[in-house]
């Protein structure tokens, strides 16, 4: 298994390249690395709770700004571990009892934790761009849609099991094969994505795929909130 994020999309791309519907006998299932494949599976049914409403979530997120913004700048001085943490558990518990479906709990801290750790690390190997969001924080919704794509917080989506034969890049898998979709790679796709090994937060990026839609969409408002603040807030 890969050690860090730059060995992992390095697999990730070769896999894209040269064999993006790959068997792995040790996992006893198939790797899809394309951003079209990938597409294609998410629409296959893994057993999953539906993602909730969109008005539900909504509705959620009106309770979850004003908690995240207070959080935010309690959590000023911590350090970035302590920081993504401590706000992605505050804003999962405020989501959870907005909505009240306890089968998104684990996900959406996970996914929001996550995201918030790999934006963190992203913008500190990337000063210039963190400097950007810094002065213009209008480009946060663009920014954490692009953070989002370049490091995506859960990179595999739940399996997918075959129920009838499947082509993917011109592949054909039986009925009954295990389907891995990797989201993380899938966002990376430069067919997709021209340059998607480059950060750019004026990308404005179309399309990037999450394993959970519906915890995303906290991890998301989390970062528009937060993420401006926390480079400020570093910079004094």
């Amino acid at each position: 298994m890969p050690s860090s994020t730059a060995e992992l999309h390095a697999r990730f791309r070769l896999l894209r390249e040269r064999s993006p519907v790959h068997f792995d006998a040790d996992i006893g299932g198939w790797c899809i690395t394309r951003y079209d494949d990938v597409l294609t599976v998410l629409d296959l049914d893994a057993g999953d709770p539906d993602p909730l409403p969109k008005r539900v979530i909504a509705h959620a997120m009106k309770v979850v700004r004003p908690v995240v913004t207070m959080c935010t700048i309690e959590l000023a001085d911590a350090d970035d571990a302590t920081f993504a943490q401590s706000l992605a558990a505050t804003a999962a518990e405020a989501f959870t009892l907005a909505h009240g479906v306890e089968a998104f709990a684990a996900t959406a801290l996970a996914t929001t934790q996550a995201f918030l750790t790999n934006a963190l690390h992203a913008l500190n190997d990337h000063p210039a761009q963190a400097e950007l969001l810094r002065n213009e924080p209008g480009l946060a919704r663009d920014a954490v849609e692009e953070l989002l794509r370049f490091d995506t917080p859960i990179p595999l989506a739940p399996a997918r099991r075959t129920s009838r034969p499947v082509v993917l890049s011109g592949r054909t898998v039986e009925a009954g094969e295990m389907l891995l979709p990797f989201v993380a790679a899938a966002n990376r796709c430069s067919v997709k994505f021209p340059g998607g090994e480059r950060l750019d937060l004026r990308r404005r990026p179309v399309g990037v795929l999450s394993a959970c839609p519906t915890s995303t969409a906290l991890a998301r408002v989390t970062g528009e909130i937060a993420l401006v603040r926390r480079l400020r807030a570093a910079a004094r």
